[in-house]
């Protein structure tokens, strides 16, 4: 992920507190022999004049109650314990915590609670409060572009949404379902082909991992391709150089990341072989555009620090982190005295030194 979400795009949590109140006041109840309150009672006061209308909320809430009153105490608790444990997505994200997932408790329990947290999804919409979320990202970060990958760019606040993703699976972590720190826009090819339903939290093997929190203040990776080799593989009239991406920092968390979204397959299919003598020729187009001249590879190398620092001040703007990381390889590559290397940003780029 190369940059995190603000933490004020989940302040308006209201819904979820809200429905995970009302089950607790279900268990509760049902621990101690007591009736639960009825509607709308049940509702949090401060909610009620909100939800007391919505007739389908209180027909899936009676019916999660229906069949929490046939589970055992222990059975009940597990269930308590599972609905706490789903929504610490902070603990479960940096291995702190764990947590039974839905299809693991008992099955009577399972489909209520199924459709209870779908009907409450949707809700989010009708309320509006996941276009205020996405406002809320999008007028908050530098860019407007899908975290996940920084290469596809998000509509403005208005047009059709951007996919919504739950971060932790709905279909595992049902209580998390309608949770704002779980649920995260990403990319239409983020989402649809790559993310889909995968469990972040354990790998394929079925071993648990750590993951990135998206809204957790989190800094970004850096991408360094600087044990690349250039100009090995032929293509057309230019060679490729041979991608070896390297993830900073290099941690779990990261590793997820890249495994999850196929990110390393992503940059070096989508972006770096297609893409790379493009960024050469908007090299060349920048030279020309500011009249450099160089007439010693000293004067080249300050072109090419000239372009590092315009790369890193456009962030993640039109794959610039990529287009950095690629420059970074072919100035070391230069200092070392690379006659190919040379060849290319001496004669290619600049048009040859005076």
């Amino acid at each position: 992920m190369l940059f995190g979400y603000p933490i004020a795009a989940t302040q308006e949590n209201w819904l979820h507190d809200c429905l995970i109140q009302m089950l607790q006041i279900i268990h509760q109840s049902i621990s101690t022999g007591q009736t639960p309150p009825v509607w709308p009672l049940i509702i949090p006061q401060e909610f009620r004049s909100r939800l007391r209308r919505r007739t389908r909320l209180r027909s899936l809430l009676e019916d999660y109650q229906t069949a929490a009153a046939l589970l055992s105490i222990d059975q009940l608790m597990r269930v308590s314990t599972a609905l706490v444990h789903q929504n610490d997505i902070s603990g479960l994200l940096s291995g702190t915590c764990s947590c039974e997932k839905i299809g693991d408790l008992p099955e009577a329990i399972i489909e209520p609670t199924k459709k209870l947290f779908e009907f409450g999804f949707n809700l989010l919409s009708k309320l509006e409060i996941r276009d205020r979320q996405y406002k809320v990202i999008f007028e908050s970060t530098p860019y407007h572009i899908c975290p996940f990958c920084g290469c596809e760019y998000f509509d403005a606040p208005g047009a059709p949404r951007e996919a919504l993703d739950h971060y932790l699976a709905e279909s595992k972590y049902t209580f998390a379902a309608t949770n704002l720190r779980n649920l995260v826009p990403m990319g239409n090819k983020c989402n649809s082909k790559y993310k889909l339903a995968q469990d972040i939290l354990y790998d394929d093997d079925g071993l648990r991992r750590t993951s990135i929190n998206p809204y957790d203040d989190f800094q970004g990776v850096k991408i360094s391709l600087q044990k690349s080799v250039p100009f090995v593989r032929p293509q057309g009239i230019y060679i490729l150089p041979d991608w070896q991406i390297e993830f900073e920092p290099d941690s779990n968390d990261v590793s997820t990341w890249i495994s999850v979204f196929h990110i390393e397959e992503r940059y070096k299919r989508d972006n770096l072989d297609p893409e790379f003598p493009i960024w050469l020729s908007e090299f060349q187009a920048y030279c020309r555009s500011r009249k450099f001249h160089p007439n010693t590879e000293q004067h080249v190398l300050a072109v090419l620090d000239a372009y590092l620092t315009y790369l890193t001040d456009l962030g993640v703007k039109d794959r610039a982190f990529l287009k950095l990381a690629v420059f970074e390889m072919l100035k070391s590559y230069y200092i070392s005295g690379d006659d190919t290397v040379k060849f290319f940003i001496n004669t290619i780029a600049i048009g040859g030194i005076a």
